[in-house]
């Protein structure tokens, strides 16, 4: 697979960055500001519940071709769709489906989504088992992403990631791991040896750090300062060349039950560019010996 030339960030390693931390801005505002930051990807953030004015209209062809324009433009590619939502509804595949040929207009290849509640896990399967046609037609790889809260406690750790896997087949289904996610859903599992060990199984990763302040847990810069070591995990990530994302929902915070709540503001524009340029200039350091064969 041909690679596109990075700005600053190592040459080969793709870092994306994922649209959550720019809730409440426009596209475009938030496309420009991830190329000033010295970023080639971003993760298109549509999850429902996590960000505003999400409706499905946006899985349109009108916005796609808005989306590629924008592409163009700031002269950015995009690796992954996040599209959260309960994966037990009812008429999944009417509501699912356009997601995936969404995705494949604008050119995203991972589809990134938090899975459902425990109880209605079997529904769940059938839902992402029907699927399979559209998922092999369009070329997407739906990856399923450990959850953060109670509404996606189906699968919170990485052995209950692999079962589903088992379940649905590891052609066009996968895992997005999200250490963040552990940290709040169980701070007391060990999230870096759950980290390296889905390495093994992954086709792509969230890197968000978290920390608790004010009895709540906070998202914060990648750089060494939470509750997450991600020496080693990065390592990992670069070793293996497994894409990724930064997914740092500023305007997120949750409950230490877990619980998610948005604040009423948006973060200020200035400090969302700092978390982005710390974070990545924090990853930067990092070694790693990229793996041009993964994909």
């Amino acid at each position: 697979m041909t690679q596109q030339k990075a700005t600053r960030m190592d040459k080969g390693f793709r870092l994306a960055v994922n649209t959550s931390i720019f809730d409440g801005y426009d596209l475009e505002t938030a496309l420009a500001s991830i190329k000033k930051c010295g970023f080639n990807f971003f993760e298109l953030a549509y999850n429902q519940g996590y960000v505003g004015n999400l409706n499905q209209d946006l899985f349109g062809v009108e916005n796609g071709n808005n989306i590629n324009k924008l592409k163009e433009k700031y002269q950015l590619s995009v690796l992954a769709l996040g599209c959260t939502m309960d994966l037990s509804s009812d008429n999944f595949l009417e509501i699912f489906s356009p997601r995936l040929r969404f995705a494949q207009l604008i050119g995203a290849k991972y589809i990134n989504v938090c899975t459902a509640k425990r109880e209605n896990k079997d529904k769940m399967i059938c839902n992402l088992k029907s699927l399979r046609p559209i998922l092999e037609e369009t070329g997407c790889i739906l990856c399923l992403e450990n959850g953060g809260d109670y509404n996606f406690n189906a699968f919170i750790t990485l052995e209950e990631g692999i079962e589903l896997l088992n379940e649905l087949g590891d052609d066009v289904y996968s895992i997005n791991f999200d250490p963040g996610n552990m940290v709040t859903y169980d701070k007391n599992l060990d999230v870096v040896a759950q980290s390296i060990k889905s390495l093994d199984y992954v086709r792509y990763f969230h890197i968000k750090d978290v920390c608790i302040t004010g009895e709540k847990f906070r998202f914060i810069p990648v750089e060494g300062r939470g509750l997450i070591n991600y020496q080693e995990i990065i390592y990992g990530l670069k070793q293996r060349g497994i894409p990724c994302s930064f997914e740092i929902p500023l305007r997120i915070y949750r409950e230490l039950d877990s619980t998610p709540r948005r604040f009423e503001k948006a973060a200020e524009l200035a400090v969302i560019e700092n978390t982005l340029i710390k974070s990545r200039e924090y990853v930067e350091t990092i070694p790693g010996n990229i793996n041009f064969e993964r994909e």
